[in-house]
């Protein structure tokens, strides 16, 4: 599954998101949240060493895809 977070200025009621050449869908899903300027740039030490590890542990085939979840819970 490809997902992407952007954080993206609205203007005149509008929102422009552009997507890399590699995401290929035909649908997406997007949800909007406004974003709280204090704590759109904070990420704690702890929470970056605690990302770097679970990075370094990711197997794949322990994901269950987008497709399954879906048809079990919507």
């Amino acid at each position: 599954m490809n997902a992407i977070r952007q954080i993206v200025e609205v203007k005149d009621h509008k929102i422009n998101i552009e997507l890399p050449e590699n995401f290929n869908a035909d649908k997406v899903e997007v949800i909007i949240f406004p974003v709280d300027e204090e704590e759109l740039y904070y990420v704690s030490e702890e929470e970056k060493n605690l990302m770097r590890e679970r990075l370094k542990n990711i197997n794949e085939e322990d994901f269950e895809s987008w497709d399954s979840i879906r048809q079990n819970y919507l």
